[in-house]
């Protein structure tokens, strides 16, 4: 063959190329487009979303066919609810994305996923294992897409998640459920994943606050009892315990650690009738100057940012080790009684709190046996106040050995405690040696 005939053979194949594949082009958009003149009633619709993912649709609005990013009808609806009310979402856009080898059967309407977005999403904490339920026995996978998830607790609002993305799928028996959006203007991602054998794994993860919490359930043969471990970050501290839940939670081999604490911690919570807990704690460091620092800052500044918080807890705290004592937690009040300082040369005190704020103060009863100077024990016992917005401390009494001082002595003690161990710090009435010089006065 010349050079002549090769160039018009090569043509004509150029041709047969572009005429075939122009040919494969109109039969696909011919193709894909035919669900564009199909007839998918409202009724079809609905009858399709409840057999395939037991969902019921309220008035459809408007459809209309997409064919890219793929094929799908896309139905606006006033409301959608999963099963018997299990889960609501209002004003939203679902995408029905269509089987691409069954679009021109008309009569059938055959997806592979749903994609809802753009709805108001609410979630009730109560009707989790439903929930998981409902996404066990679900034939067609949803997704959801720039929604607001709201999570409700009896009717209550608990939080609120914007521009929420969710993927919730089962396979191979296996149940999962991802979340990612904005928690109060911070990233939020959440992973939910029940596994065969009554296995559960939750993540969360806020990277912005430096929150992390990872949790890992059992179900025990079936029954009401859960086994777990929870790993908890929050900014510095780190939480590790296990647990048992059966009609309370029994928690162990629990500990607490950041710059101020170390400890360890077992213990019981109660959830019904009301929540309380008798937790059993024990430090292996205590930075109890700047934990009263914080305290004071959160419970008894002009604005207090902590009494929502104690209004809430009723429980007591048992403490071991580097000091002991409990600590009860009862109608926004709370007690420390039979507390007792260091093995050798002991302090023992009991204290209440039940006013916050700037006018807030702490009732105190110090009671410490004391060497006098002839080699006798004395018994020195102090009650009064401390006033932590003004960093002040008020003598109301003071007996040694049962003998009770007089209000011009009391008064006397009480400026040389304020101006001496005070000394506009109430984090330095938890030094030792200062409050060993003060106490010594006491053995003249």
């Amino acid at each position: 063959m010349n050079k002549d005939s090769i160039y018009i053979f090569k043509k004509k194949i150029h041709k047969i190329i572009f005429y075939l594949l122009l040919f494969i082009v109109v039969i696909f958009l011919a193709y894909f487009s035919i669900p564009k003149f199909l007839n998918y009633t409202p009724e079809l619709i609905k009858e399709s979303l409840k057999k395939n993912n037991e969902l019921n649709i309220k008035n459809i609005s408007n459809t209309k066919y997409r064919l890219f990013p793929s094929p799908r009808l896309r139905v606006y609806v006033s409301s959608i609810e999963f099963e018997e009310n299990l889960l609501k979402i209002e004003k939203a856009q679902v995408d029905i994305v269509l089987n691409p080898l069954n679009l021109i059967n008309y009569k059938t309407l055959d997806y592979d996923r749903l994609l809802i977005s753009g709805g108001l999403i609410n979630i009730k904490i109560n009707k989790v294992n439903q929930l998981l339920n409902f996404i066990k026995k679900n034939k067609k996978n949803i997704n959801f897409q720039k929604n607001t998830i709201i999570v409700f607790q009896k009717n209550k609002k608990l939080f609120e998640i914007d521009n929420g993305i969710a993927k919730v799928y089962s396979r191979n028996n296996t149940q999962q459920v991802k979340i990612s959006g904005l928690l109060l203007n911070h990233k939020i991602n959440f992973f939910f994943k029940n596994e065969p054998g009554n296995k559960r794994n939750i993540t969360l993860d806020i990277p912005e606050l430096n929150i992390s919490s990872s949790i890992l359930l059992e179900r025990k043969n079936n029954s009401k009892i859960f086994e777990g471990l929870i790993n908890l970050v929050v900014q510095n501290n780190f939480f590790q315990f296990n647990f048992i839940k059966e009609k309370n939670i029994i928690i162990n081999k629990g500990f607490i650690r950041n710059n101020l604490i170390n400890l360890s911690l077992k213990g019981e919570v109660f959830l019904k009738p009301n929540f309380f807990f008798h937790l059993d704690i024990k430090p292996s460091r205590f930075d109890i100057e700047k934990l009263f620092l914080i305290v004071q800052k959160m419970y008894f500044s002009e604005n207090p940012s902590g009494l929502k918080v104690i209004s809430k807890i009723n429980g007591i705290l048992s403490f071991e080790n580097i000091i002991k004592g409990k600590v009860i937690f009862e109608n926004r009040k709370i007690l420390f009684q039979n507390f007792k300082t260091r093995e050798d040369n002991p302090i023992f005190f009991d204290a209440k709190i039940s006013e916050f704020g700037k006018k807030g103060k702490i009732k105190f009863n110090l009671h410490k046996n004391i060497l006098h100077k002839n080699n006798s024990n004395k018994d020195l016992k102090i009650s009064g106040f401390i006033i932590p917005f003004s960093t002040k401390v008020i003598f109301e009494k003071i007996s040694l050995d049962n003998k009770n001082l007089k209000a011009e002595k009391i008064k006397n003690y009480e400026e040389k405690f304020n101006k001496e161990v005070i000394n506009n710090s109430l984090d330095n009435i938890f030094i030792n040696s200062k409050i060993n010089n003060f106490v010594n006065i006491f053995s003249d």
